[in-house]
């Protein structure tokens, strides 16, 4: 087995793994925060799964959270990130402590995805 394709079939099991505790601890239908890190841009989306929709995102596209000179895809970017999505909470009237899901899809849980979490739980955000 090639390295590549190792490293593959361990990203899908991490994939399926990571789905599945989503789905089985969504029963609830608690709304779910989606994370997703690019190589250069990082972006969150509240999404209600219920209801199959989107209730709003935030990226670091934005140009509030990408000033020129500044990287958007450190941690320091995410932390930032993390602090406009829970503002963001508060513009869609949104309650902090009603719970969500937090999905980091196939990435692991460090750097980037664990500093954007972090934030989020300092916000008041319960994951």
């Amino acid at each position: 087995m090639s390295a590549i394709t190792r490293l593959n079939t361990l990203r899908e099991r991490r994939k399926r793994r990571v789905r599945a505790k989503i789905q089985a601890g969504n029963r609830s239908d608690r709304k779910r925060i989606y994370l997703h890190v690019s190589n250069r841009y990082l972006y969150a989306q509240l999404i209600d799964d219920a209801a199959k929709k989107t209730i709003f995102s935030v990226t670091t596209l934005s140009a509030d959270l990408s000033k020129k000179g500044k990287s958007a895809k450190n941690k320091e970017a995410a932390k930032a990130l993390a602090e406009n999505f829970a503002s963001s909470l508060s513009k869609f009237s949104l309650s902090p402590d009603t719970g969500y899901v937090f999905d980091r899809g196939e990435k692991l849980y460090h750097g980037r995805v664990r500093v954007f979490a972090e934030a989020l739980r300092e916000k008041g955000i319960k994951i």
